[in-house]
């Protein structure tokens, strides 16, 4: 582009820049695993070079860290980096194939690793700023990698894929310029469609920030009112504000209340606050309470630092509002003037302004405007001190309240309906338009969320605008009276205040009421369903029908016949057919086509009154009911089984199939009775293993086990029918299981919902759960032995005493942004002190008692796992629920400087989600010095150092000698256990008259066979030694028998045949050889099994009795014996292959042959005689 004209660049450089800016926004938008950032400044670097690119990527990250976080203006570094290398790579040439791009890619990703994970951790905590690369960060630090590097690679995760897809896709953009496959038109309007595109993208941005955002329906949130019975003694609350450490902070006529989420606390030991009127949290933190006749009071770290009255110049003690100015000053509403009260030089009243009187609400801008609604209705625009404007009330519609949004537009009350909207242009303010609260009067206060909505009190109740357009009520029930006051907590829960009911607060819960009109009011629900669209309910009193979609009941027929029936069972087939069990009416069945058909007494059924319906394998239905079961195929009833067929107690309360076709049914009082082909031919009852013989459920797990809820606990019968009670569940009025994903079962009750995970469950081991009662937003009671419905999407529907309930089974976790918590106050021998946090808790060395009173901050349905920890004394985190937290005492604490640590943990108590930490230091004296510490060691040391010289030369000539006598001892004792071992061998040779020096030889040929299967030199030694005492157990056979020469009897075999055990038991204990008795016990064992005296097979008899045994079979057939001469080598050698892979390991026998093959085993040069004879007394040997 050198020829191009200034502008025609400019242009380029500022499309570029946009092109930049559009995809930061997508990824940020579409939270995507990449940045999108350097498309532009990648193009930049191909045609205009590394400066001018480095300047495209430098300005994006400067805009953007203006417009969103001024963070990101430090990694323009990065993006210079990307320019200026991309650049230098294009002029070198390395991107002219895509080799060179991908090279030049991996390159800028690693620099771009290097420049950012510092960047990382000086301003984002180590956050790469992206939930991709954080979640990589997370994921391998838990599998146990560094930190440092886990955090080098969530940034390279992301920065790779990022530059290898910005890089290749503008490389192959240039490629398709270049060979002009497109002419000058088209490649100037395909400039035009990217900036349009990128344009398109920031515009989408702006206009859809908000559409995107999901609504709240905060009707839907969980409701707790706070007044006499449980907090709040007076039963009214006239304002309420929260501290930046988010405490919350609650003014009635009765006094002020501090709580945190677990406790009121009555602020009654000063004067000034009996009776409080307003509240106000200025931007340093500071509490400010305006009271009804003690004028206005300043809290700072819980305690009252300044008080300001009408003796002091302020306008009455009566205090009505408070704000802020931009310019430093607090504006006081009383009950006479408008006073104006400064902190410069200590507090005191700047101004007041006589001509505004009785204030009742007030607010101020960002720049320097206060708005002040009077009781006579006015509203007044003041600034500098100074009233600017004043608006009338029109007729009948008094202004009751204002506020100021974030764009610096006033919004005021009236006491009708309506909310005026007002904006200053050139410095005058006027009339903009008018909302609409329909359902409201008499507006008391509005109220910004972060997110824009404006929410609005009044005296009948409270509601929002949706995107400052539509309104919408909420439902608070009962509390609906005079809410004069509104917060959002950090947390992120909404609180209100009425002046004569006290304080609501509304909180996210897992649980969310199924929103219709359709069930009447205190309503027991039965059973749940949900088919074609619509939601089935049955209850005590009939059939409700609402639509999915609308929330709109829906009648039928059906529901005008089923009018005041009891409803105890709603079901679908696979066929889409639904089936409702009724008490008194039979089952009806409602088929996709919308045919009713009815099944009762009547019509074959065994009775009126059902229970449940369960669809078989084949598509029969299997209906149980008090009178038994009935079963239906096809419109038809095909058989009923009853008291005739074996159930002795028909009632059933729940049925299941197994695999096979046998179907279980629960009795209400007989356990469970066995179905086959409609007959009863088993029952498990307590005796089986059942807790009780009331069967409410059961549930067939994964494996063909089954879950089996009894009226008294929960058992498991497994696959061969074994029933167990699972005793350490905790609860025993338990209703349903459902099995919700990872294994996680949810097990209802009374109590509420238990939440266990499947495998610990059935382990028997102790038991971690969750319990989801009313603390976790479940405010009804569980309708017992209902029928209730898990849809696609993993949501489990409930019935309820009052409607129907629902909770997603992916996430029972009520999502809290974050916990605050702090150190509140510390005891020191009992002496109180506050503790400020960032400094250091001093302890005095006299110091005997310290107790330290942590505190959670939270006003969620979840009750946490905290753990506390005195980092340098305790050894290990003591854990607690936040519900049983209470101080934390140490006594007598050694000098030092110590950690406290009060962390919120996971749901599991394990991880830390949120930390704080503490230091405490206990002074020391002189002695508590390291330094004086060091001089005692120092000295002492050379005193022990000095004796020790002393003693070492009388004692090290004696160690040495002794050493010598032990070395010499230890060889005599081996060489001693040689001969031990050669005269055992020798004395049972000697005993058996036949086998003269017979172990002697069998130990030789068992070392030559060792050597060539390649044992090291101490398992040869071994070796030798095991075949030596191979046949010490003929020890104990008795000489008749041993000497025998001719064939023995089977019972005199049968004795010979004992010495290899009676070997074994003599050798166990014979330690000096490792696996010695193995040569004893195994060498008369086979290869193919047929050995005695264990009949091992193949490679399970040890290698060293798999030697000794050919060894032992070769010395006895070529030996001389007194009944015999030795055999012939060629018949020897013939009966080592006939033996091979039955009697022999075939792979010893192959060495075997080899050995005299080569000559290594000579028989000729020990024996000068061959003879052949009987050969029989060799094979009983063998």
């Amino acid at each position: 582009m050198k020829n191009n004209k200034w502008y025609v660049i400019s242009t380029f450089v500022l499309g570029c820049i946009v092109i930049n800016f559009a995809g930061r926004i997508l990824s940020d938008r579409l939270q995507l695993p990449l940045w999108l950032d350097s498309f532009g400044t990648v193009t930049a670097a191909y045609v205009l070079g590394p400066f001018c690119a480095a300047m495209v990527g430098m300005t994006v990250n400067l805009t953007y860290g203006i417009l969103y976080s001024w963070t990101n203006m430090f990694y323009a570094v990065v993006s210079a980096m990307v320019g200026i290398t991309t650049g230098i790579c294009v002029k070198k040439g390395f991107l002219k194939n895509l080799y060179g791009v991908l090279s030049t890619s991996f390159l800028i990703a690693v620099l771009s690793v290097t420049l950012s994970v510092p960047l990382n951790y000086l301003y984002c905590d180590g956050s790469t700023q992206n939930i991709w690369g954080d979640g990589v960060i997370e994921s391998m630090e838990k599998v146990g990698f560094n930190s440092f590097f886990s955090h080098c690679m969530g940034q390279f995760y992301l920065d790779f894929l990022d530059k290898v897809i910005t890089i290749v896709l503008v490389f192959s953009l240039i490629k398709l310029l270049q060979k002009k496959i497109v002419s000058k038109r088209q490649h100037t309007l395909l400039m035009m469609f990217l900036c349009i595109l990128a344009l398109g993208v920031i515009r989408g941005e702006t206009v859809t920030a908000k559409t995107v955002t999901e609504q709240e329906d905060y009707s839907s949130y969980l409701q707790t009112v706070y007044g006499r019975e449980n907090g709040i003694p007076g039963g009214c609350a006239n304002d309420i504000v929260q501290t930046k450490d988010g405490v919350l902070w609650i003014g009635t006529y009765g006094g002020l209340y501090r709580y945190n989420g677990t406790k009121f606390q009555w602020i009654n030991e000063y004067e000034s606050i009996k009776t409080v009127n307003c509240l106000y949290t200025d931007e340093e933190g500071r509490l400010w309470v305006g009271t009804n006749d003690s004028g206005l009071s300043i809290f700072i770290n819980d305690t009252v630092a300044n008080v300001i009255t009408e003796k002091q110049g302020l306008a009455s003690d009566s205090v009505r509002c408070i704000t802020q100015c931009a310019d430093g000053n607090y504006y006081v509403g009383t009950a006479g003037a408008l006073s104006i009260v400064t902190l410069a030089g200590g507090l005191n009243v700047k101004k007041t302004m006589e001509d505004i009187v009785y204030v009742k609400s007030m607010d101020a801008d960002a720049n320097g405007t206060v708005a002040a609604v009077t009781d006579d209705g006015k509203l007044y625009f003041i600034r500098q001190g100074k009233i600017m404007d004043i608006v009338e009330p029109s007729e009948g519609a008094d202004f009751s309240c204002c506020k100021f949004d974030e764009n610096g537009l006033l919004y005021a009350g009236t006491s009708q309906n309506e909310i005026l909207c007002y904006g200053c242009d050139t410095g005058e303010w006027k009339y903009r338009e008018t909302k609409g609260c329909e359902e409201l009067s008499n507006i008391k206060s509005l109220y910004f969320l972060d997110d824009g909505a404006m929410f609005v009190c009044a005296d009948n109740g409270v509601g929002y605008f949706v995107e400052q357009t539509d309104f919408k009520m909420i439902n608070t029930d009962t509390f609906n009276s005079s809410i004069d006051h509104m917060l959002m907590d950090y947390q992120g829960n909404l609180w209100f205040t009425s002046s004569r009911l006290g304080v609501l607060r509304l909180c996210k819960s897992v649980f969310t009421s199924l929103q219709t009109g359709a069930i009447q009011e205190n309503q027991v629900v039965n059973s749940v369903t949900k088919w074609q669209n619509r939601f089935y309910i049955g209850t005590d009193s009939g059939l409700e029908v609402m639509d999915e979609e609308t929330g709109e009941e829906y009648t039928d027929d059906v529901t005008e016949t089923l009018a005041g029936t009891r409803i105890r069972c709603i079901r679908t087939d696979s066929c889409g057919n639904l089936w409702i069990c009724t008490t008194g009416k039979g089952i009806y069945e409602i088929t996709a086509k919308g045919e009713t058909f009815v099944y009762d007494n009547a019509s074959g059924a065994n009775g009126n009154k059902y229970r449940t319906v369960e669809e078989l394998k084949n598509g029969t239905i299997l209906a149980a009911g008090d009178a038994g079961l009935t079963f239906i195929r096809d419109g038809e009833i095909t058989k009923v089984t009853g008291e005739s067929d074996g159930l002795t107690v028909p009632k059933i309360l729940c049925v299941l199939e197994q695999e096979d076709g046998t179907i279980f049914a629960g009795t209400d009082g007989n356990g469970i009775a066995v179905i086959k082909n409609g007959k009863v031919e088993d029952v498990y009852n307590k005796e089986d293993g059942l807790s009780s013989e009331v069967i409410l459920r059961m549930v067939k797990n994964e494996d063909g086990g089954v879950f089996i809820v009894t009226s008294n606990g929960i058992c498991y019968m497994d696959t061969e029918g074994k029933i167990r009670s699972l005793d350490k569940f905790p609860y025993y009025n338990n209703y349903d299981i459902v099995e919700g994903i990872d294994h996680t079962l949810f097990i209802s009750g009374s109590a509420g919902i238990y939440v266990v995970d499947k495998e610990e469950l059935l382990s028997g081991k102790e038991l971690e759960y969750k319990l989801l009662n009313s603390d976790a937003g479940l405010n009804r009671a569980l309708t017992p032995n209902a029928w209730n419905y898990v849809d696609e999407n993993m949501n489990f529907y409930f019935s309820t005493d009052t409607g129907v309930i629902c909770m997603d089974l992916k996430n029972y976790e009520v999502s809290v942004r974050s916990y605050r918590m702090q150190m509140k106050s510390v005891k020191i021998d009992d002496v109180s002190h506050f503790v400020r946090r960032g400094e250091v808790i001093y302890l005095e060395r006299g110091a005997e008692k310290l107790e330290i009173f942590p505190e959670i901050i939270n006003y969620s349905v979840n009750i946490p796992y905290v753990s506390v920890y005195l980092e340098g004394y305790d050894s290990e985190p003591q854990v607690v629920s936040q519900s049983e937290m209470s101080s934390v005492i140490y006594t007598n604490l050694p000098v030092g400087t110590y950690k406290f640590h009060i962390a919120v943990l996971d749901h599991k108590g394990q991880n830390p989600v949120v930390e704080s930490v503490y230091t405490i230091e206990k002074k020391a004296e002189i002695y508590d010095h390291w330094w004086f510490v060091v001089y005692i060691v120092a000295v002492f040391t050379l005193a022990v150092a000095y004796l020790t010289w002393m003693i070492f030369h009388t004692q090290v000539q004696r160690v040495i000698n002794l050493q010598k006598k032990e070395i010499e001892l230890v060889k005599k004792q081996l060489e001693m256990g040689n001969e031990t071992v050669l005269t055992i061998a020798k004395t049972v040779d000697a005993k058996d008259v036949r086998t003269s020096q017979h172990s002697e030889r069998v130990a030789e040929y068992s070392v030559l066979i060792a050597k060539e299967l390649g044992f090291d030199e101490k398992s040869c030694e071994d070796l030798k030694k095991a075949a030596l005492l191979h046949d010490i157990g003929k020890i104990g056979i008795p000489d008749r028998i041993l000497n025998k020469p001719e064939k023995l009897t089977d019972e005199e075999y049968g004795i010979m045949k004992s010495h290899v055990t009676k070997g074994a038991e003599i050798l166990k204990s014979f330690t000096i050889v490792d696996h010695v008795e193995e040569g004893a016990l195994y060498h008369h064992e086979r290869y193919d099994g047929k050995g005695y005296v264990h009949g091992l097979k193949g490679e399970a008899i040890p290698i060293n009795a798999r030697i000794i045994g050919i060894a032992d079979t070769f010395d006895a057939m070529t030996a001389n014996r007194v009944y015999r001469k030795q055999l012939d080598m060629a018949y020897v050698i013939q009966e080592l292959k006939n033996g091979r892979g039955t009697q022999f390991d075939p792979g010893l026998v192959d060495v075997m042959l080899g050995l005299i093959d080569n000559g290594k085993i000579d028989i000729c040069s020990l024996y000068k005689e061959h003879t052949h004879t009987d050969h029989s007394r060799e094979k009983e040997e063998e």
